[in-house]
C-alpha cells in the first residue's frame, strides 16, 4: 500500500496512479494508494429503491444512477476522478477543486430524479479527513482496454461514508428549487433486456468479514478461483453475449434516456426527441447489421467491443458482478459462499433474474463507449439488501 503526501492537495492524483491492466494482479496490496487527505467523498443512492422495484422502476432507477456519473465526470473534464455505479447509486472521491463543480451536478441530478421519474437521489458529502482517522479510502486504477478504466477501492471508507449519512444528516447535501444546470451528455439507455445466455443472470456481492486487508484481498482471489471452478472464465460467464443485443424502440425501453435528453422541456419537443431516438436506434441497426463502417466507427465490431466494454465486475469495499450460469452452477456457487458465511468467512447477497440491463456511457459514438451491466428486476439493489439482512443476524452454526 502506498501513502499520497497527505498535505497536499493533487487533483491529477487519481490520474497519475500506474494502470494495472489484468484483474487477477490487482488483487494485491501494493497496488493500492490512500487517497489525498483533502479530498471528498460523495455518495448518491435512491431512497427506498425496493419500494420503486417493486413498482417496476428499476430501469428507471439505473437511468438515474447513470445520468448521475455521466453529470458528475463531465463536470469534472478533463479530469479524472476514481469512481464506481452501484446500480441504484455510486461513489465518487473528488479533489477540493472540483467539489462545487461536482455539488451543482449532484443537484441537477437530484432534481433529474424528482421531476423526470418521481424518485428521491440521496447525496452525501463527506470531507475525507472526517473518517481518516478511523478508516481508509485505498484506491487502484484498472484498464480492461481502451474505453473500460475502472477505479477498485479497499479500506473500508466508502462503506463507512455510506453509513454515516444515513446516521448523521449534516452530511446530506440540500435540494432546493433552484434550478442548476448539469451536464449529462454522453448518457445513453437504449438497449432490451439482455437475456442470459444461460439460464440465470446472478447479481452477487460478497464482503469479507477480516478487517485485515491482507485477508480481505486473498478472499476476493479465492472467490474469484470458486466462480471460475463453479460456472467457468470469464467468456462462459459473462452476463452479455451478442446474440442476445437488440435496440429499444418502445418507449417504456428508451424512457430513461428520454426523460434525462428532455428534462425542462415541453411535451412537444420530449416527443421529437422520443423519434430521434428511434431514428438513430434503426440507423445504428442497419449499421450494425451490414458491417458499415462511418469515420471512426466500425458498427460491425460494435456489439463485440460492447462485451468488452462492460462493466460486469468491480471492487468497492465488496466485490459485485454480475454473471451467468446455469442454474445448478448457480446454486453450486451459492452452497460455497453459504459455507463460507456459516464458518464466518463472508457476508453475501445474491438476485436471481433471466436477463441484464445496461446503461452506457458514450464517450464518441461508435468508437469509444463503456457500458454498466446490472441484473434485471432488482439486480445490485436487492443483493445489497439482502446482504444487510445477513449482516444483521448471526450465523448458524
Amino acid at each position: 500500500m502506498k501513502i499520497t503526501d497527505l498535505n497536499s492537495s493533487n487533483e491529477h492524483f487519481y490520474q497519475n496512479l500506474n494502470v494495472i491492466t489484468d484483474f487477477e494482479d490487482i488483487l494485491h496490496l501494493h497496488h493500492f494508494t490512500e487517497i489525498p487527505s483533502d479530498w471528498w467523498l460523495v455518495v448518491t443512492d435512491v431512497v427506498n429503491s425496493t419500494q420503486a422495484i417493486q413498482a417496476g422502476q428499476y430501469r428507471a432507477i439505473n437511468a438515474v444512477g447513470g445520468a448521475t456519473v455521466a453529470a458528475i465526470t463531465n463536470a469534472v473534464k478533463p479530469l479524472r476522478i476514481p469512481y464506481i455505479f452501484g446500480g441504484d447509486g455510486g461513489s465518487f472521491c473528488v479533489p477540493p477543486s472540483q467539489l462545487e463543480s461536482v455539488k451543482a451536478a449532484l443537484i441537477g441530478s437530484a432534481q433529474l430524479a424528482r421531476d423526470s421519474f418521481d424518485l428521491s437521489l440521496r447525496i452525501g458529502c463527506v470531507p475525507y479527513s472526517t473518517i481518516q482517522h478511523k478508516t481508509k479510502v485505498l484506491v487502484a486504477r484498472f484498464q480492461k482496454n481502451a474505453s473500460l478504466e475502472q477505479a477498485v477501492f479497499i479500506g473500508g471508507g466508502l462503506a463507512e461514508v455510506d453509513r454515516l449519512i444515513k446516521q448523521d444528516p449534516q452530511y446530506i447535501l440540500p435540494i432546493n428549487d433552484v434550478e442548476q444546470s448539469a451536464d449529462f451528455s454522453g448518457f445513453e439507455c437504449r438497449w432490451n433486456r439482455i437475456p442470459s445466455p444461460k439460464e440465470v443472470t446472478l447479481s452477487l456481492l460478497v464482503k469479507p468479514r477480516n478487517p485485515k486487508l491482507d485477508q480481505q484481498l486473498a478472499l476476493y482471489s479465492q472467490l474469484k478461483a470458486k466462480i471460475r471452478q463453479c460456472v467457468g472464465d470469464e467468456n462462459q460467464h459473462h452476463p452479455i453475449n451478442t446474440e442476445g443485443m437488440q435496440l429499444g424502440f418502445k418507449a417504456q425501453t428508451l424512457m430513461g434516456e428520454l426523460n434525462v435528453k428532455a428534462f425542462h422541456k415541453s411535451a412537444w419537443q420530449k416527443f421529437k426527441i422520443l423519434w430521434k431516438l428511434r431514428y438513430e436506434n434503426i440507423i445504428g441497426a442497419i449499421f450494425m447489421r451490414y458491417n458499415i463502417k462511418h469515420g471512426d466507427a466500425k458498427w460491425g465490431t460494435y456489439k463485440t467491443d460492447f462485451v468488452a466494454n462492460s462493466d460486469y465486475r468491480k471492487l468497492d469495499d465488496m466485490y459485485r458482478t454480475v454473471l451467468s450460469a446455469s442454474q445448478a452452477d448457480c446454486q453450486n456457487l451459492i452452497d460455497w459462499l453459504e459455507s463460507q458465511y456459516q464458518h464466518g468467512q463472508l457476508y453475501y447477497g445474491v438476485h436471481q433474474s433471466d436477463a441484464s440491463i445496461v446503461t452506457c456511457l458514450i464517450s464518441k459514438t461508435g468508437v469509444d463507449h463503456m457500458h454498466f451491466v446490472d441484473g434485471a428486476d432488482g439486480g445490485y439493489a436487492l443483493a445489497a439488501q439482502a446482504l444487510k439482512q445477513q449482516m444483521n443476524k448471526k450465523p448458524t452454526l
